[in-house]
């Protein structure tokens, strides 16, 4: 599914405008550095990762929701006696299929009044599969983080680049670089045009106080305090 979002990227213009007087760089050269920072920002605030999550934590927060959401419709056991007979003729994989959520790839129990109970080696087996998944909202920006030079997170960049694109575009009076995260789910993930902003306006940030700080250091060389 298609999903196009409509983000304000004038902080970023205006701040790129800003610095260029005291760096030694071209448009070009800016524009790319704009779009460097922004891929490391919103790389940091996809989920699993967030404000209060980075790296291993996000990893690991992530593989926790994944057996959170398994534990919200099945538990395992060891003896074939203890099995839910409701589940004799569903594996977890086939009772995992049963209640997600095509749209979120979420968990959603629905009237579900207990977990059913499966076996513990195959629900084991099920979670292992799954959290190799982590990572993968977050793979739509390896494209341009690897055009970029961007490093990231193994978990991350073990999907591939093939969630998302990059393209670049040079004219005569213009240099434009457009990023693109085409996971599937991306326009089901609750919250996540806000985030991008967010990046946006972090990266627009951080060339402002670079710009304000050569500002500062000019004017001291030129003797005003």
């Amino acid at each position: 599914m298609n999903v196009k979002m409509k983000f304000d990227t004038r902080p970023i213009s205006k701040a790129i405008r800003d610095l260029r007087p005291h760096v030694k760089k071209s448009q070009s050269q800016l524009v790319e550095q704009a779009a460097k920072g922004f891929v490391k920002h919103v790389v940091g605030i996809t989920p699993p990762s967030g404000k209060d999550k980075k790296g291993t934590a996000a990893k690991q927060a992530g593989e926790l929701q994944i057996k959170s959401d398994l534990a919200r419709i099945m538990v395992g056991v060891v003896k074939k006696s203890q099995r839910d007979t409701r589940a004799a003729v569903a594996s977890p994989s086939e009772l995992h299929r049963r209640f997600r959520d095509k749209r979120t790839g979420r968990i959603n129990p629905g009237g579900l009044k207990q977990p059913y109970r499966v076996n513990k080696s195959e629900l084991l087996a099920l979670q292992r599969e799954l959290i190799k998944s982590v990572g993968m909202l977050a793979s739509g920006w390896c494209a341009a983080a690897k055009r970029l030079r961007v490093r990231l997170p193994a978990w991350i960049s073990r999907h591939g680049t093939s969630h998302g694109s990059v393209s670049v575009t040079t004219g005569m009076t213009s240099f434009r670089i457009v990023i693109a995260n085409s996971v599937r789910f991306v326009g089901s993930v609750r919250g996540l045009r806000r985030r991008i902003q967010g990046a946006i306006n972090m990266q627009a940030n951080t060339m402002k106080r670079q710009a304000e700080y050569l500002l500062k250091k000019s004017l001291r060389k030129s003797g005003w305090k």
